[in-house]
């Protein structure tokens, strides 16, 4: 018998064979997009997202299919949340509480499915949850918004968050792994504190308005001065007593002036303009301001170094921390709403005294050529100099004598201010490296830390206790008041290397809790919580989880001492 011809009888047998395994292997590649229980809510699950676009509607809600589907093929397609549910949607209901919105976490329709029965109400309810909690996730981790695409000077990079993953590790422990996302900072629990409050006043139909008017100073009777009372009582400058009197008196003007504290006014007492308009600014807008400034505590990682520089711009106010506690602080003055200090970390690596200033190139062209042009000895007056292989230093040239300056259309040298008391970095200069040219320094103008506005500088941060912080940045190299005051006094230029390098945060809070528990609240003097409140009015859903693994870098300005003290 040949091998390739079989009995009849085999051939039917070994047909009925191949048609079994065939009937085996379907069945096997079945299992493949089938959930092994076949589960009647995880085939709904399979059947809404296997062959759904980017996006489809679950109940009426839009909801993001690409992460959908990665968390639930994780899981062939079974619900997530059959036994949290409830504890789930009332976790969700609390995102007012951290000044998040709540739409898009289909808490409406949550309810409705939570309380319905069957398949399709399970597949809706948990596609829901999912697709809430992924949104409140990545919300609460900062990602509603890239901030370097609201400000083009904010160049700190948010920590990179997986929501998915994140769901996928807390699956068993999900209602207390929401608590979690907290920033883990006092300052943002305490903000989250005065939001409620604030929010309640709202509620409660806000404070007293002060009517407008001529400014009122103290000793004036008015009228307006029962509202004035009212409204300081509301906040607590002012107690209940006298309440109905219409007289500017000493406790009234003491309250005034602790309000105006409270808002980075100068405290001169007077009912002006500005001061009226702080006080009728409603209880809703401060916690919109609030819940702004939360938003920017969500950006940041989450734990500082233990010991650190921080600055907070708005405040004008600098804190060295040691393990979370301020050792020194001192007032600063920042850049001017047209040269705007940009928010950055950075490292501070070694300090110099006696330092030289050289002057930006568009400064020296559009600022000090005129000046020459008017008057050639301006390098002289002011300790400048140009600097010049052609011109020996303390030359009559170098001090620009002699040149003519009258058809020059641009400076053809560099220009530096000789290292001195008139220097317009002060004796000391503290390096932080940065592309953007910023840098802590003294300065001989000493008078404008006494203001409340101390937005006043081209962008690097001025100090006001400059010689307490190089004596504590140099504390590891033994070195006391004397020694830096006679290194200084030398006249001569050094660098001194910091035995550590200290970390630098440049920040910007318009609103923050104080040490005796009060909200302190300064002007928005860049806009930035103008723009980022449109930005998050206007935000998309949080985005994609690839995009949220691989944050955005901040820009490289590489700027060529384009920087002024």
């Amino acid at each position: 018998m040949s091998p390739l011809h079989f009995p009849t009888s085999f051939t039917a047998s070994w047909l009925r064979v191949v048609a079994i395994a065939t009937l085996m292997l379907v069945a096997d590649e079945a299992v493949a997009v089938t959930p092994p229980t076949a589960e009647p809510a995880a085939v709904e699950i399979q059947k809404r997202l296997v062959s759904a676009g980017p996006t489809t509607r679950v109940a009426g809600q839009e909801v993001d299919v690409p992460s959908l589907r990665g968390f639930y093929q994780a899981r062939s397609w079974r619900p997530a949340w059959t036994d949290t549910a409830e504890k789930l949607i009332q976790a969700l209901g609390t995102a007012p509480q951290d000044g998040l919105p709540t739409d898009g976490l289909h808490l409406g329709e949550l309810a409705q499915r939570h309380a319905a029965a069957g398949a399709v109400a399970i597949a809706e309810q948990d596609l829901l949850l999912t697709d809430a909690l992924l949104r409140y996730a990545a919300s609460m981790r900062g990602q509603r918004v890239n901030p370097m695409q609201v400000d083009d000077d904010w160049l700190v990079a948010t920590p990179p968050f997986d929501a998915q993953a994140f769901l996928q590790t807390h699956i068993h422990d999900m209602p207390q792994a929401l608590r979690t996302l907290q920033p883990p900072y006092a300052g943002y629990q305490l903000l989250r504190q005065k939001l409620a409050d604030l929010k309640a006043i709202a509620a409660a139909g806000d404070w007293p308005k002060v009517p407008p008017g001529p400014p009122l100073k103290p000793g004036a009777e008015d009228d307006r001065i029962l509202a004035v009372r009212q409204r300081l009582i509301a906040t607590g400058e002012l107690t209940a007593e006298n309440v109905a009197s219409n007289q500017y008196d000493d406790t009234l003007l003491a309250a005034v002036q602790l309000f105006q504290r409270r808002r980075g006014l100068a405290d001169d007492g007077a009912l002006g303009r500005q001061t009226v308009a702080a006080m009728n600014l409603s209880a809703a807008q401060l916690a919109r301001q609030v819940a702004i400034n939360m938003e920017r505590w969500r950006w940041l990682p989450p734990r500082l170094e233990d010991n650190h520089i921080v600055v907070n711009v708005p405040g004008a106010w600098m804190e060295v921390v040691e393990a979370g506690r301020a050792v020194l602080t001192m007032r600063v003055v920042v850049g001017d709403p047209d040269h705007p200090t940009p928010a950055m970390h950075a490292e501070m690596t070694s300090l110099v005294l006696n330092p030289t200033w050289r002057v930006p190139a568009s400064i020296a062209t559009d600022e000090i050529l005129p000046k020459l042009k008017k008057d050639p000895g301006y390098l002289v007056a002011n300790d400048l100099e140009l600097v010049s292989d052609a011109f020996p230093p303390g030359s009559p040239e170098s001090q620009g004598i002699g040149i003519s300056w009258q058809d020059r259309t641009t400076m053809p040298w560099p220009i530096r201010q000789r290292a001195g008391s008139d220097n317009a970095l002060g004796r000391i200069k503290f390096n932080i490296p940065n592309n953007d040219d910023i840098y802590l320094h003294d300065t001989p103008n000493h008078k404008a830390f006494t203001r409340a506005l101390r937005a006043l500088s081209h962008g690097c941060v001025r100090l006001e206790k400059p010689d307490q912080l190089a004596l504590y940045v140099l504390k590891d190299k033994d070195w006391s008041e004397q020694k830096l005051n006679t290194e200084i006094d030398t006249g001569n230029t050094r660098t001194v290397s910091l035995g550590k390098r200290l970390p630098v945060w440049l920040l910007y809070w318009t609103t923050w809790v104080d040490a005796e528990g009060v909200l302190q609240i300064r002007d928005d003097i860049y806009g930035r919580d103008q723009r980022l409140g449109s930005a998050l009015a206007h935000a998309p859903r949080p985005g994609s989880l690839a995009a949220a693994q691989a944050p955005a870098q901040p820009k490289e300005v590489h700027c060529d001492g384009c920087r002024i003290p």
